[in-house]
């Protein structure tokens, strides 16, 4: 079940809990804890309950116990999970009880049929974050969606407006997923195109206070000339994006390492702006173009016309070689990483629509494979020599390109005032840049995942 060629990588599980903890504990929020989303705290006290989970997985994998054991151990991780919810957030008993059981077990129910039904996509620990991710977003949206679809009389901010809509969006694409993989006939053409149809209305009309989620979604993008411009300045980032895609057609060659690092460079084109002038709008559109690119998967895998011919082609050409399963997983791991830390961070865009004092945090995914991850791949395939190992295609050279332009990069972004660095929050930086370019040197995990994550992590924990 584990991606050819990989690590189990058990040490990933760690991670999403990691970055939780570390946000809540983040030594400059001391002072209005208080302050922070309590939802947010509660979804903390979950993740926890999933590493705890993790390890039980682990030994049931590793035959250390039998199904039995597991069952109890399981309902032990519940308990804990749930007597926490009691004594660190003083919730009721009832709650604590539904929130320390049922996401448990269904991480580890979607953790297993994540690599039964996708087998070779994920390692071990690939699974166990894309399992954690998954749970926590379903536990977020069970506690704020109903609120704001039944409360009417509810005055909703811009950001609590976008975290519905993206919420009523995401959650009916998941409906449709399920829905195509335990239904066989939605796999025909006009079934699927229907049901597409279908989701889109009723996403659309799902009310959000008085509002429909659509009416909602277009009074965000005509809310501002700053906002317009900047969704017009995407769409011709996306229109070179499909013409460099259409060049690669007429080439009619796979693409190198290097090349796909074109992709990258787009990226940053869209996050740095995004974070820096327009966080509502880039947290939106991450949210938007994820449910996208699930959908275009979807409809790859089930090769439904007219669109599976060519989608079929541009994953071939640009396929990645980790890429061992059915699915393509490349281009949700680029989007996913380069968002992770927006999605992660309790108030990601304050009141000035920037990502203000928390830039350099923030821009974790862009800097570690945005720039890090794609110095490291271009300056290794020109000018690598000298490898890690003789078993990779990792080189000293490249790992030094990605510290020196990572940190540039930094220095470049404080000198135009756009972060704000202390020598405290410098040494910080500094070593989350050497961590994570030696991390890309050695791990044979999915970079895109694990970069951004360890990167967030170091620079959470900076003063």
């Amino acid at each position: 079940m584990n991606r050819p060629g990989a690590s189990p990588g058990w040490w990933l599980c760690c991670l999403l809990p990691a970055c939780y903890a570390a946000t809540i504990w983040r030594p400059y929020q001391q002072d209005y804890q208080q302050h922070l989303p309590r939802d947010y705290k509660r979804t903390v006290l979950v993740t926890f309950g999933l590493l705890l989970q993790s390890l039980v997985i682990r030994g049931s994998l590793l035959s250390r116990w039998n199904r039995r054991q597991a069952v109890l151990l399981t309902l032990l991780v519940a308990t804990i999970s749930g007597g926490l919810f009691i004594v660190c957030l003083k919730e009721n008993a009832a709650f604590a009880g539904f929130s320390g059981l049922l996401p448990v077990i269904l991480y580890d129910r979607v953790f297993f049929t994540l690599l039964k039904t996708i087998p070779k996509s994920f390692s071990y620990g690939e699974a166990s974050v894309a399992a954690q991710g998954f749970i926590a977003f379903v536990y977020c949206t069970f506690l704020q969606l109903p609120p704001a679809i039944l409360r009417q009389d509810a005055a909703f901010t811009a950001i609590q407006e976008i975290y519905a809509i993206l919420q009523i969006g995401l959650l009916g694409v998941l409906l449709l997923v399920f829905a195509t993989h335990y239904f066989k006939w939605l796999r025909k053409t006009i079934p699927f195109w229907i049901a597409l149809g279908i989701t889109c209305i009723l996403v659309s009309l799902c009310p959000i206070g008085k509002l429909p989620a659509v009416t909602r979604l277009a009074l965000f993008f005509v809310n501002d000339m700053e906002t317009l411009v900047t969704t017009a300045t995407y769409l011709m980032l996306l229109l070179l994006t499909v013409s460099f895609i259409m060049w690669q057609f007429n080439y009619g060659q796979r693409t190198t390492t290097a090349t796909r690092k074109v992709f990258h460079f787009l990226i940053v084109l869209v996050y740095g702006p995004g974070l820096w002038y327009q966080c509502r709008l880039l947290y939106l559109a991450s949210g938007l173009m994820l449910a996208v690119l699930v959908v275009l998967e979807m409809a790859r895998l089930i090769q439904l016309a007219p669109v599976a011919n060519v989608l079929n082609v541009a994953v071939n050409l640009f396929i990645d070689e980790k890429d061992a399963g059915a699915v393509a997983l490349t281009p949700l791991y680029l989007l996913v990483g380069c968002s992770l830390p927006l999605w992660l961070h309790p108030v990601p865009c304050d009141v000035t629509n920037s990502s203000g004092l928390q830039t350099l945090v923030l821009s974790a995914g862009v800097l570690s494979i945005g720039i890090g991850d794609t110095a490291a791949s271009v300056f290794g395939y020109y000018f690598g020599r000298h490898k890690w190992h003789a078993s990779t295609n990792k080189s000293v050279e490249g790992t030094v390109a990605s510290v020196l332009l990572q940190a540039l990069a930094i220095g470049v972004l404080y000198h135009l005032g756009v972060i704000h660095l202390t020598v405290s929050r410098g040494a910080y930086a500094g070593v989350a840049v050497i961590v994570n370019a030696l991390v890309e040197s050695r791990t044979d995990q999915i970079d895109n995942l694990v970069l951004p994550l360890i990167t967030y992590l170091i620079l959470v924990c900076s003063p």
